[in-house]
């Protein structure tokens, strides 16, 4: 069938259900459709007759055109060659005007909990670079006795400071994606924010500091606090977990926001050891929630060999220099997709290294 003939029919039909077909036409079987160019022929383009009797199906269903209906109403305009003819199945036939239905629901990735803030970690707002005095040293109060003299002291001072890094996400999004409702803008917001803070929680625990990365908690821990455990029996567990209680307390830092972060395989781990017959953490673990009297929080973003605790985690500095910046880019409009762009800027310190405590295993 010729574009001319189209053309004809076109002017015979008039509404604007043949000029649809018409465009659809063109756009999806391109050369197909050209002036004296040959059509398959099972392509409803193939004749006026094909090509009248969909027409006619078409307007006659009004349309409504899901699979079943189309047929049916197709075989009520032509013989067996044209409702043939009439191929749901191809885009370049009666496919093209079958609508993909899109849900408005979209199955989350998954992805772990952010942890830190959890934990009860402290957000600190600065720009660009925050520089906070520290006290390293302290002066000496000595007994004397009579004509002794008094060795001098003063306290010692240094500092830490937090520096921006940036943190980015970018991603294209078809326009249709973004254009469905209860998907759209929301949705790839909300996964891009998600995304970001999964960033922030890893670097804040595993962070190594190598190139544009911060340093997280495990780079920052004081060695003399972060020790190999003795074994995976009972004993060594208990022994283990009373050592990480206690190094922070003689290290004299004030009980706060006391927890323990744990991984899932190594809680596990806990609440299966046993003594005499008795499950030692179990119970406490699961009616409770803590871990010897401090509660825990599971994430599968601390190592599985580490079980770490903090006699106060408002000592860990969580920087944020610029909240999540969202911007959309055009940059792709020849895949109809839409690139998005997300920007934090952050960083972390331990204020106190020594109110934590790491076990090794």
């Amino acid at each position: 069938m010729t574009r001319k003939q189209i053309a004809e029919m076109v002017k015979a039909l008039g509404p604007e259900v043949a000029r649809e077909l018409i465009d659809a036409a063109a756009r999806s079987a391109p050369g197909r459709v050209g002036t004296d160019s040959a059509t398959r022929e099972s392509s409803v383009y193939a004749s006026v007759a094909n090509f009248g009797a969909f027409t006619k199906s078409v307007i006659a269903l009004g349309r409504r055109t899901s699979a079943t209906e189309l047929i049916d109403a197709a075989k009520r305009f032509g013989n067996a060659d044209v409702q043939k003819a009439v191929q749901l199945s191809k885009f370049d036939s009666a496919g093209v005007l079958v609508p993909i239905q899109q849900s408005g629901e979209v199955i989350e990735f998954l992805r772990p909990d952010a942890a830190l803030l959890k934990l009860g970690v402290r957000t600190q707002a600065f720009r660009g670079e925050l520089h906070m005095g520290t006290q390293t040293g302290t002066s000496v109060f000595k007994w004397v006795g009579e004509g002794e003299t008094v060795p001098r002291s003063a306290p010692k001072y240094g500092k830490i400071v937090l520096k921006a890094h940036k943190g980015m996400v970018l991603t294209d999004i078809s326009n249709d994606l973004l254009r469905t409702p209860g998907v759209g803008d929301a949705s790839v917001g909300e996964d891009i924010r998600a995304t970001a803070a999964d960033g922030l929680d890893d670097a804040g625990f595993n962070g190594d500091g190598t190139g544009a990365a911060p340093k997280g908690l495990f780079v920052q821990l004081d060695p003399a606090h972060s020790f190999a455990s003795t074994g995976t029996t009972a004993a060594a567990y208990l022994a283990d977990i009373d050592k990480a209680v206690e190094l922070p307390l003689t290290a004299h830092v004030r009980m706060g926001a006391a927890a323990w972060v744990i991984h899932p395989t190594r809680a596990t781990a806990l609440m299966q050891l046993q003594e005499s017959g008795l499950f030692l953490f179990r119970g406490e673990m699961l009616d409770k929630g803590t871990i010897r009297g401090f509660p825990f929080v599971m994430t599968t973003r601390v190592p599985v060999s580490r079980i770490t605790f903090s006699c106060d985690w408002r000592q860990f500095l969580y920087g944020i220099d610029e909240d999540l910046i969202l911007s959309e880019h055009d940059t792709r409009a020849e895949h109809d997709e839409t690139t998005i762009r997300a920007i934090v800027k952050g960083d972390f310190r331990l204020r106190q290294p020594k109110a934590f405590s790491s076990i090794t295993y």
